[in-house]
């Protein structure tokens, strides 16, 4: 009889149960949802997401740097040195060709050693605020090293360029 006074107790703790289990089931109107409010958040000038990510690309300034008469794609960036990435904050110059960018480390690190066999010797790795780890192999103060550099790169058919690589980096705290 004791049993019989507990059934209820228990039939009800485990309609419960069972509720919260099939209530936390993903469907496709959850998924719907999250998609729905993706959308809302995005910037619809650019179609990025109005996330830091977007507010850092769009921080970068595109321009071009002309010399003699020819006109390269120049972005302006705040980056940093990436740790190994074979170059010193206080050897960073004004202008660099970048070749390759990557969301991860390992392939910007696998670039610069395929570059420096190839003998790019001052092939180095530095990195935005996104982060985004930018192969670079050239620098220099001196516009008319970065042209030939530029042109270099532009005209090696050993080295895999997709759009808009090649460029110059223009680092931001040395535009001033």
């Amino acid at each position: 009889m004791n049993r019989l006074r507990f059934l209820p107790i228990m039939l009800a703790g485990l309609a419960g149960g069972l509720a919260l289990l099939t209530g936390c089931k993903t469907t496709e109107a959850n998924y719907r949802q999250a998609y729905e409010a993706a959308v809302a958040h995005r910037d619809e000038s650019t179609g990025l997401d109005s996330t830091i990510y977007s507010r850092i690309r769009n921080s970068a300034t595109t321009s071009s740097l002309v010399v003699d008469g020819d006109s390269l794609p120049m972005r302006t960036e705040y980056i940093g040195v990436t740790k190994e990435g074979g170059i010193e904050r206080s050897d960073l110059k004004r202008y660099n060709v970048v070749v390759g960018q990557f969301k991860q480390i390992f392939n910007a690190r696998q670039m610069r050693e395929r570059l420096l066999n190839s003998g790019y010797e001052g092939a180095f790795i530095v990195h935005t605020r996104e982060p985004l780890y930018y192969v670079v192999t050239a620098t220099s103060d001196n516009p008319a090293d970065i042209l030939a550099a530029w042109r270099k790169v532009a005209g090696d058919r050993s080295i895999v360029l997709r759009e808009p690589l090649p460029f110059v980096l223009r680092p931001a705290h040395l535009a001033r």
